[in-house]
């Protein structure tokens, strides 16, 4: 019974998926794309996020990480301006710098990290990337001889 309905299920997706859900009222194939597709393919090549600007001019501004602060040395926010990053956390409060830097092809800028008291909770340097212009990661090298660091994530505050 279970393998009938499994079957059953399986013919109704394969169905919808070959006939394209998108016939026209005479049973012909619509051969112009959708107004959407039509859309991204106008969009003018100063909205793609290469574009916009380097790495470091599109992290500008006050970010928030995506993961509740659970550990002391956690970062909770991130502020960049002009290269210049504050980085804050339950028991952290650091100050860095981010300059340009290039792997291949890719943008990929570094930040130095320092924090008050010594502890940075495993970060020094790292990687910073975009995905978009709100989402931002900086993949920590960690400590000399190991397997690399934390990764911190954050998505624009505000």
């Amino acid at each position: 019974m279970r393998k009938a309905v499994h079957m059953a299920i399986t013919s109704v997706i394969v169905g919808l998926v070959v006939s394209g859900c998108g016939d026209s009222d005479d049973g012909k194939k619509e051969s112009k794309p959708s107004g959407e597709a039509t859309q991204t393919a106008q969009q003018s090549p100063s909205s793609s996020p290469a574009a916009q600007g380097t790495i470091i001019e599109r992290s500008a501004g006050s970010w928030k990480s995506i993961v509740a602060a659970k550990s002391d040395d956690a970062l909770a926010t991130l502020t960049i301006a002009d290269g210049k990053v504050t980085a804050k956390g339950p028991k952290l409060d650091c100050t860095g710098t981010l300059k340009s830097g290039q792997k291949g092809a890719e943008d990929k800028p570094s930040l130095t990290l320092s924090c008050k008291g010594g502890s940075d909770g495993g970060r020094g340097e790292g990687t910073v990337g975009m995905k978009g212009d709100d989402a931002l990661a900086i993949n920590w090298k960690g400590p000399e001889g190991g397997f690399g660091g934390p990764v911190d994530s954050f998505r624009r505050a505000g």
